[in-house]
C-alpha cells in the first residue's frame, strides 16, 4: 500500500500547504518572463489549472489501469506506475531552479496517473493475492492507507518540517520516497495467482 494507495492521499494533502507560495512563485516567474505582474484572478486560474490536473490524470490513469493489468500483471503494473511519480518528483523538484511553474502543472498530472492506476490495481492485486479467511480485511487496507497518506501528507507540510517558501519543492518531491520503497520490496512479492492462470493460462505458477 505504500506506494499504492498512500500515495493517492498523501498527493492529495501535501499540495495544500504551499498554496500561497506556489502562487507567488508563479507570479514572479511572470514578472521575469514579461516584466509584468499577473492579475490576482489569472494568478487563481493559474493555480487552478494546476490543482484540476492531478484529477485529470487520475482519469487518464484509471482508463489504462485496465489494459496494464491485463498485459502486464497487476505486480508489474504497480512497479512501473512508480516512474510516474519519479518523473514527477523531479519536475516538481527542479521546477523552482529552473523557473518554471508549468513544471508544477505537469507533475500534477503524472502524480495524477500515478494514484488512477494505483487505486484501480493496488486492491485488484490485493485481493487477488490475499488467501481467502484474510481477503477481506487485506483488501480494507487499500483505504486505510489513503487515510495514512492523507494523515502523513498534512504532517509533512506543516512549517516545521517541509512547509516553509524555501522548502516547498522539495515537499512537492517527498512523493518520490514511497515509490522507492515500493520499488524496493514489491519485487520480492509474488504474481496474482488469478492473473497467472486466466490472462497468461500458466497454471504451474500460478499454484
Amino acid at each position: 500500500g505504500i506506494g499504492g494507495t498512500f500515495q493517492y492521499g498523501y498527493n492529495i494533502s501535501i499540495i495544500n500547504a504551499p498554496a500561497s507560495y506556489i502562487q507567488t512563485f508563479m507570479n514572479m516567474t511572470w514578472l521575469e518572463r514579461t516584466g509584468v505582474p499577473l492579475e490576482s484572478n489569472v494568478i487563481l486560474l493559474l493555480w487552478s489549472f494546476t490543482v484540476s490536473a492531478y484529477p485529470l490524470g487520475g482519469l487518464t490513469g484509471a482508463v489504462v489501469a485496465g489494459p496494464m493489468a491485463i498485459m502486464l500483471g497487476r505486480k508489474m503494473s504497480l512497479l512501473l506506475n512508480n516512474v510516474f511519480v519519479i518523473i514527477a518528483a523531479a519536475l516538481s523538484g527542479f521546477s523552482q531552479m529552473a523557473k518554471s511553474f508549468e513544471m508544477i502543472m505537469l507533475s500534477r498530472f503524472f502524480t495524477g496517473v500515478n494514484a488512477g492506476v494505483s487505486m484501480n490495481i493496488q486492491p485488484m492485486y490485493l485481493a487477488e493475492s490475499a488467501p481467502k479467511k484474510l481477503r477481506g480485511a487485506v483488501a480494507l487496507t487499500s483505504a486505510s492507507f489513503t487515510a495514512l497518506g492523507l494523515v502523513l501528507g498534512q504532517v509533512v507540510g506543516l512549517r516545521e518540517l517541509l512547509g516553509r517558501e524555501e522548502s516547498w519543492p522539495f515537499l512537492l518531491a517527498s512523493n518520490v520516497v514511497p515509490a522507492l520503497i515500493q520499488l524496493t520490496a514489491l519485487p520480492w512479492f509474488p504474481e496474482s495467482p488469478r492473473y497467472l492462470l486466466i490472462d497468461r493460462g500458466d497454471k504451474e505458477s500460478c499454484i
